[in-house]
């Protein structure tokens, strides 16, 4: 979702630039988004979510690694017991490389459905944001509302932060 905002924001100055010079009195302002969104309580509710949902994910990895761990202490003492065959020690041997491979492959996964997770739970609140941002926009009458960090140069500027806050019922 960041990568999408940085995108919109690099066309946007680069639009800004390339069209800038019409005759129409153009306002900008500009939002630091790192002072907004961290105070949203939308924000603060999905990264309880997903913080939980990675605890539970990483439960379930540790249970299958003890699981794995287990069988190989058992493998170790039967073999060094010499209660092993040749052909067993093989077996197992295989067994182990395949638990190890599925608990990476499982790891990578849950790895995959966090991030996900995540993404289904912020994209309501970038919406939130969004729509807060075109509704300052509006009622200010500002042409373009910029990120910040994406400025190269600022002398000034018309900080609009505070009255998306406002939008979004923030107190600050």
């Amino acid at each position: 979702m960041k990568k999408v905002i940085n995108l919109l924001s690099v066309f946007t100055l680069f639009t800004l630039l390339t069209f800038g010079t019409e005759t129409k009195a153009q306002t900008i302002a500009y939002i630091v988004t790192e002072d907004i969104v961290p105070q949203m309580p939308a924000y603060k509710r999905a990264k309880s979510e997903v913080e939980a949902y990675g605890k539970q994910l990483q439960k379930i990895l540790e249970g299958k690694q003890l699981e794995a761990q287990g069988y190989y202490q058992e493998v170790m003492k039967k073999g060094q017991n010499g209660e092993l065959t040749p052909k067993q020690e093989q077996e197992a041997q295989a067994k182990l490389q395949e638990m190890q491979a599925s608990l990476q492959k499982e790891a990578s996964e849950a790895d995959q459905k966090l991030a996900q997770k995540e993404a289904e739970l912020t994209k309501p609140l970038y919406e939130e944001l969004d729509a807060a941002i075109k509704k300052v926009a509006k009622d200010n009458k500002y042409t373009y509302i910029l990120d910040k960090k994406f400025l190269l140069y600022s002398e000034g500027g018309i900080d609009a932060t505070s009255k998306v806050k406002t939008a979004l019922g923030i107190a600050w």
